[in-house]
């Protein structure tokens, strides 16, 4: 365990410096800067903004700066929001993105889960085409038609729910269920296929052969086993749910960090940008661990290490 944790923080420190390399050289190559929009601005005061920002110094110097003062923990300031630094942004933002992720992964899991066991149970039969068709469904309609749709129907026409905005627990229902519906879809199917190969395997019929009730047979044998799929699925995932959808976020005027990526786009904010970026893909990687280590938990037989020879 301790040699694999090393191996996957080596992998980790040299994965994030690649991406902080790449996200810091497409910034600067890219035509324009954080102020090229800003036509207004005197030549005198565009010049002393590129000096605050260190603009003017060699971009293997922003380069070692940005590194150093990532060492200490900080991530950067915003070019565009004057005394607000990327820390701040993340303190505001992420609890709101995190929220409204836990619900949409839980509505996935329970959802997708539930009608991968029917479908498999149920395989040809009408419980099956059904769950087939809410799949296809899930896959095809993009997230922000399916936040559309509800805002439309659950809010404006029905008034069940608020139309936008964050701060009761009414206000996460839609946008959640918007970001739950593609990987309802996605987790439904991978249970169903590997439902249908567990409840083909030698094991599965012992079990019906020594006597055991069908739920102990589904529930504690072959969902177990089938359910491996959806752990690995389970760390992008969470990943991008927490740390915001960009388009939804912004259609149901989230204060996520989701929409703060957007908005530092558009406005080439390079500290916000590539703060984010960081942030981003640290989270997606220790996720992506977590879910490496949760393998040997649920199933025993799985080891960590490498095999010697």
């Amino acid at each position: 365990m301790g040699r694999f944790l090393l191996q996957r923080l080596a992998y980790i420190l040299v994965a994030m410096l690649l991406i902080i390399t790449f996200t810091f050289i497409l910034m600067h190559v890219v035509p324009g800067g954080p102020f090229a929009s800003e036509k207004q601005l005197p030549e005198s005061v565009m010049k002393n903004l590129n000096e605050k920002f260190h603009l003017n110094d060699p971009l293997w110097l922003q380069y070692v700066k940005y590194l150093q003062q990532l060492l200490k923990g900080d991530l950067g300031v915003s070019f565009k929001y004057e005394g607000r630094t990327v820390n701040d942004f993340i303190k505001n933002g992420f609890p709101v993105s995190a929220t409204l992720g836990a619900v949409s992964v839980m509505i996935a899991l329970i959802f997708g889960i539930s009608l991968g066991i029917i479908s498999a149970l149920n395989q040809n039969k009408w419980q099956d085409y059904l769950a087939t068709i809410l799949a296809t469904i899930g896959f095809s309609v993009p997230s922000f038609i399916m936040a559309s749709l509800l805002m439309y129907f659950f809010a404006y026409k029905i008034k069940l729910f608020p139309t936008a905005m964050w701060g009761t627990p009414a206000h996460v229902v839609l946008p959640a269920i918007a970001l739950a519906t593609l990987p309802t879809a996605f987790i439904s199917r991978i249970v169903r296929s590997n439902m249908i190969e567990v409840l083909q395997q030698d094991y599965i019929k012992t079990a019906r052969a020594k006597g055991m009730s069908e739920r102990v047979v589904i529930y504690k044998h072959a969902l177990k086993n089938a359910i491996l799929p959806v752990v690995t699925y389970l760390g992008p995932l969470i990943a991008g749910v927490f740390t915001g959808s960009f388009v939804v976020e912004k259609i149901f005027a989230i204060p996520g960090i989701g929409r703060d990526f957007v908005i530092s786009i558009i406005n080439r904010d390079y500290g916000l940008i590539l703060g984010l970026t960081v942030f981003y893909a640290a989270f997606l990687m220790v996720m992506n661990l977590l879910v490496d280590l949760s393998y040997a938990l649920i199933d025993p037989r799985i080891k960590l290490t490498r095999k010697e020879g």
